[in-house]
């Protein structure tokens, strides 16, 4: 089983006034590695994206000495790409509507 909470991209860019700078600094890498790798390999991993289906995997678990039906990771990784997805839209619809003047200032600032 491989549960990933990803760093709050979206609840980040929704602040007035976000940065470039700030905005980049919640871009999670790592996180979406691992929940594809778990979603690709469902047949073994249960990927586990969202708190809400906690307890569903709990239950699941309780009543089948341990262990995570092939339906439920099936459930869990099409859950799982679909928010991988979502994420990096957010990810790319926000680069698209920042200016390159407005980044690249942020980043004169750094580099001088």
């Amino acid at each position: 089983m491989v549960v990933v909470n990803l760093y709050p991209f979206k609840e980040t860019i929704s602040k007035e006034g976000v940065t470039v700078e700030q905005a980049r600094g919640n871009i999670d890498i790592g996180g979406p590695c691992m929940i594809r790798a778990s979603a690709k390999n469902f047949i073994r991993v249960a990927p586990v994206v969202d708190p809400a289906d906690y307890s569903k995997v709990i239950s699941e678990m309780k009543a089948n000495n341990g262990k995570i039906s092939l339906e439920l990771r099936y459930e869990l990784a099409q859950k799982a790409f679909e928010h991988t997805a979502v994420y990096d839209r957010h990810i790319a619809d926000f680069l698209a509507r920042e200016s390159y003047n407005n980044m690249s200032a942020c980043y004169q600032i750094m580099e001088g």
